[in-house]
C-alpha cells in the first residue's frame, strides 16, 4: 500500500474500533450488574414490608398495600413478579391460608433467585474487569504499535534523509543513491536524489572548468615570469646607462615601465601561488619561530614603504618569549600583506600597531591596526575574494593585484586558523589571523604550552 496516511487511518481504525467495541460491552456488562443489584434489593425491601403486616390481614392499610404493589410492579422476570401479586392479592382479599402457601412459594423463589443473582453479579464483575484491562492493554499496544509504525516509517527515513542533506551541504558524497520507497517519504527521498545529482554533475563540471582554469593560470604564468624577468632586466640595464646616456625624459618612462614590470611579475607570483593553494600542492616547511623576530624581520622589510608614507610601524606584545610552528616564509608573506595595506591606507603621520593577543581557547592572535578611513560592512567580505578590493566611498581604489589577500587566508588556513578584520568607517580597520600552535620559550629551556 504506497499511502502512509491510508495506512495510519487502518491502523487507528481498527484499534479505535477494538477498543471502543471492548468498553462498550464493558459497559452493557455494567448495566446488567446494576440491574441484578436493583432487583436484590427490591426483593428484599418487599420482604421487609411483608414482614410489618398486621397479624390481622383484615387490619392491612390501603397505604401498604399500594407500595407494596409499587414495588411488585418492578420486579423481573415476569413469573417472580406474578407470583408476588397473587401474594399481595391474598393478604388484601383477607385469605390468610392463601396468603401463606403463597408467601411460602415467594420465600422459596427469592432464595433461588438471590442465589442465581450472586452468581451472575460475580460473573458480571469479573466480565467488567477482564473487558476493562483487556481494553487497556489493548490502548498500550496500539500506542507502542503506533510509536514504532511512526518511527520506522516516518521518523528513521526522515533523520536519514536529513544526514544526507546534512552531508551533502557539507560536500561530504559518501552515501549511496539507493531506490525511495513508494509513499510519500519516498517521493520527498526521490526528489532529493534527482536535485543532488543533479548539483553533484554541475560541481563535476565546475571542478572541471576550474581545474581547466587552474591549469591555464599555471602554464601562462611561468610562461610569462621568463621573459618578464628578461624585459625588466634589459630595463635596468637601459636605466644604469649601459647602451649610453638618457636624457631625463626617457629615464623617467624606463622607471615607469620597470615598475609596472614588477607589479606584473607580483602578479604573476601571486596566481601562482593561489594556483599551488588550490591544487594543494603548496607544502609547508614549518619550524619554531619567535613571534618577536618575525614582527622585526617584517617590520624592516617595509621601513621603505613606511618612511615613504610617513607612517609609523609600532609592535605592542605583551606576552614575550613566545614561538609558534609555523612556515616562516608564508606567515611573514601574510604579516606583510596586512602591514603593507594598513601602511597604504594610514594618513600621513599616523600608527600602524602590530599586537599578538591570547584567546580563552588557547589561540595566538596577531593583529593589525591602522587608523585609516575604515571599512563599509558590505566590503568586508568582499575582501578576502580572488581579484576583489573594497572601492566603497571611504575606498578608493588602490592599485594593486586583489589577490593579497585572498592568498593570506589560504595560507592561514593551511596553518589551521582563521583570518577577518574588524572595521568601523571613519574609525580604521584591525585585520587579525590566529595560529593554534605555540609555545613560550627561556634562554635555557623551551617550555611548550600549548
Amino acid at each position: 500500500m504506497r499511502s502512509i496516511r491510508v495506512r495510519l487511518f487502518l491502523i487507528l481504525s481498527v484499534f479505535f474500533t477494538a477498543v471502543v467495541g471492548l468498553n462498550l460491552l464493558s459497559y452493557m456488562s455494567f448495566l446488567s450488574l446494576r440491574s441484578e443489584r436493583a432487583q436484590m434489593s427490591l426483593g428484599n425491601q418487599i420482604a421487609v414490608e411483608i414482614k410489618s403486616f398486621p397479624s390481622n390481614l383484615a387490619a392491612l392499610s390501603e397505604a401498604q398495600a399500594k407500595s407494596l404493589e409499587d414495588k411488585i410492579a418492578g420486579l423481573t422476570p415476569p413469573s417472580r413478579k406474578k407470583a408476588a401479586a397473587e401474594m399481595l392479592k391474598q393478604a388484601v382479599t383477607n385469605h390468610p391460608a392463601a396468603f401463606r402457601r403463597h408467601l411460602t412459594a415467594f420465600h422459596s423463589n427469592e432464595i433461588e433467585f438471590q442465589r442465581f443473582t450472586l452468581n451472575q453479579m460475580d460473573y458480571l464483575e469479573r466480565k467488567i474487569l477482564f473487558l476493562s484491562g483487556l481494553s487497556g492493554v489493548l490502548f498500550l499496544l496500539g500506542f507502542v504499535f503506533l510509536q514504532s509504525f511512526l518511527k520506522h516509517v516516518v521518523v528513521l527515513p526522515i533523520q536519514s534523509l536529513s544526514h544526507r542533506m546534512t552531508d551533502f551541504l557539507h560536500n561530504r558524497f559518501t552515501y549511496k543513491f539507493d531506490a525511495p520507497k513508494n509513499n510519500e517519504i519516498g517521493d520527498l527521498h526521490s526528489t532529493f536524489n534527482s536535485l543532488a545529482q543533479r548539483v553533484i554533475t554541475h560541481t563535476d563540471e565546475m571542478m572541471s572548468l576550474d581545474q581547466a582554469k587552474s591549469d591555464f593560470l599555471s602554464i601562462a604564468s611561468h610562461e610569462l615570469r621568463t621573459p618578464l624577468t628578461s624585459i625588466k632586466g634589459s630595463l635596468s640595464l637601459l636605466r644604469g646607462g649601459m647602451a649610453g646616456d638618457l636624457n631625463e625624459v626617457t629615464a623617467e618612462l624606463l622607471g615607469i615601465a620597470e615598475a609596472e614590470s614588477d607589479r606584473l611579475i607580483r602578479l604573476i607570483n601571486d596566481l601562482l601561488d593561489l594556483a599551488k593553494i588550490e591544487a594543494g600542492k603548496l607544502p609547508l616547511q614549518t619550524e619554531w619561530m619567535a613571534v618577536d623576530e618575525l614582527v622585526d624581520t617584517t617590520f624592516k622589510g617595509l621601513s621603505g614603504l613606511a618612511g615613504a608614507a610617513q607612517v609609523e610601524l609600532v609592535y605592542d606584545n605583551p606576552s614575550p618569549h613566545l614561538q609558534v610552528l609555523i612556515d616562516r616564509d608564508r606567515i611573514q608573506q601574510v604579516l606583510t600583506n596586512l602591514l603593507s595595506n594598513a601602511i597604504k591606507f594610514s594618513p600621513q603621520g599616523e600608527t600602524v600597531i602590530a599586537r599578538t593577543v591570547m584567546t580563552e581557547d588557547d589561540r595566538i592572535v596577531f593583529e593589525v591596526r591602522d587608523h585609516g578611513k575604515g571599512i563599509d560592512p558590505q566590503d568586508q567580505q568582499l575582501i578576502f575574494q580572488k581579484f576583489r578590493q573594497a572601492t566603497g566611498p571611504n575606498n578608493p581604489l588602490v592599485k594593486g593585484t586583489g589577490l593579497g589577500l585572498a592568498i593570506a587566508r589560504a595560507l592561514v588556513e593551511e596553518h589551521g586558523g582563521e583570518i577577518g578584520l574588524k572595521s568601523k568607517p571613519g574609525e580604521g580597520s584591525t585585520f587579525y589571523f590566529t595560529l593554534s600552535k605555540w609555545r613560550f620559550f627561556n634562554a635555557n629551556k623551551p617550555a611548550e604550552a600549548s
